[in-house]
This record gives C-alpha cells, structure tokens and sequence, in this order.
C-alpha cells in the first residue's frame, strides 16, 4: 500500500454502507472474502520462500514485515464484515453467510468454492434480500437483478 493512501476508517466504512441495496452488501461480503483468500495464499507462498529460498537474515525480516502487514490487513477486512454484517441486522435482516471458506478448508471439509458460496450440488442457499421462503417458479423466472 502506497504510504500517501490509507483504507477509510471502520466508521466511515459503516456510514458509506448505509445506503447500499442489501445484495450489495452481500456482494462485498464475497469481495472481502477473496482478497482475504489471496492474502492467506500470499502469505503461504512467502512463507514458503522464506523456508526454502531466503539467504539473509534481512531478507527474511523484511517478508516477515510483508507477512505481518497482510495478517493486519486481513483482520481489517473481518472487521469491515462484521460491520456489513450489524449493517444487515439493524435493517431487521437475519445475517445469512456460509461458514469462512478457510476455517472450512483447516476442517477438510470442502463446500464451499472459496468465495464462501455453496460449491455445486450441496445446498441451494437463497438470497435473504429476495423475500420470504415461497418458490413460485413462473414468479422467479420473472425477476430481474443480482442473486448472490
């Protein structure tokens, strides 16, 4: 990150929320899912190199400073979640999302495609903002915009 720009702040992040369709906010659930699934990757793959590749000591302080700052990073992006998820729940919504795809991966268990949705053929998990539970199937083929 360039040292002149720095993310917005947890109380900007929750006021820049409000206003957003409830998909939406699922929608950047499943953005900061991903980026937190490229960090994690990220982190490995230095760490990694650190083992196996790393001469110096230097140069090993300085990945370890990368590692550190993408651990901070990714804390930061959970805590943008829990916020999108009182964001969801002060709006009388139920918070509906899959388990955290990496705790998930540490279980072996292997539902879901990483982004934190279903992966094909477990369960269909039907967008909250959609309305009730009744599936009218001529009604659905009828409605237009995002389903996550």
């Amino acid at each position: 990150m360039s040292a002149e720009s720095l993310p917005i702040s947890p109380a900007a992040f929750a006021e820049a929320i409000k206003e957003l369709p409830l998909p939406v906010l699922y929608a950047k659930v499943s953005e900061i899912r991903n980026s937190m699934a490229h960090l994690h990757r990220s982190n490995q793959e230095l760490r990694t190199f650190i083992n196996e590749s790393c001469d110096t000591d230097t140069e090993k302080q300085e990945l370890e400073g990368y590692i550190k700052e993408n651990e901070d990073v990714a804390v930061s992006m959970l805590e943008r979640i829990e916020l999108l998820k009182t964001e969801v729940e002060n709006r009388g919504q139920r918070w509906i999302e899959l388990e955290d795809p990496e705790k998930n991966k540490e279980n072996g268990e292997g539902n879901t495609d990483g982004n934190g949705t279903v992966a094909e053929g477990t369960e269909e998990v039907r967008n909250p903002a959609a309305g009730n539970g009744d599936r009218n199937q001529d009604h659905d083929q009828d409605q237009e915009g995002v389903y996550l």
